[in-house]
């Protein structure tokens, strides 16, 4: 009987989980990462509303530290490459998962302004790291897609990048690292859905 009940409680969560976000769980391991953010979260010790702002203000620096440290790692293991930036890495990554990309699509992936977005797509042109073709769908629009050259260049980065992400992960364990990956994504997803 225990398990009937396991059951129709997930049967609940999966039901929060569409109310919150508009559809089904994608995948298991989203869902499973969503579930922890609030299994895991300890309403007895949550601060009032009116809690001191030191708490925030501590927890924006500490972010912002972590983007200082993650550009470090990368200036380190871009340094012998002529990818000059982690958005450089970070377009032509998304390049290989894909056909192409409209121009636009991409510097709204990396949740940039359009005209940082512009500059960077022109210098991975200017070495030949990628291509720009017209859209067939609208005439308007340029898509990109990835050159031989670019390609060779990523799957060269692609180990040191991941050294990168080793140590931005730190010795979290498996399960630090999936509370907080739950943790930051409704953190994101609330960011995002403020604009």
């Amino acid at each position: 009987m225990k398990s009937l009940n396991i059951v129709s409680e997930l049967i609940e969560y999966i039901k929060k989980y569409e109310e919150e976000n508009g559809k089904s769980p994608a995948d298991l391991q989203d869902f499973i990462s969503w579930i922890n953010g609030l299994v895991f979260t300890d309403d007895h010790t949550a601060a009032p509303e009116n809690h001191d702002l030191s708490i925030d203000m501590e927890l924006t620096f500490l972010l912002m530290m972590q983007n200082k440290h993650y550009k470090n790692y990368c200036k380190e293991a871009l340094s012998h490459s002529e990818i000059n930036s982690p958005d450089e890495y970070s377009f032509l990554y998304h390049l290989t998962l894909v056909d192409s990309f409209r121009k636009m699509e991409l510097i709204h992936l990396h949740l940039l302004e359009a005209p940082s977005g512009i500059e960077v797509i022109k210098r991975l042109l200017k070495k030949g790291f990628i291509e720009e073709f017209d859209d067939e769908e609208d005439k308007r629009a340029k898509r990109i897609r990835i050159t031989p050259k670019g390609r060779l260049e990523t799957e060269t980065l692609i180990p040191k990048m991941n050294q990168v992400y080793s140590k931005m992960a730190a010795d979290l364990t498996a399960q630090e690292k999936v509370h907080l990956v739950a943790f930051l994504k409704r953190f994101n997803s609330f960011h995002l859905g403020s604009h």
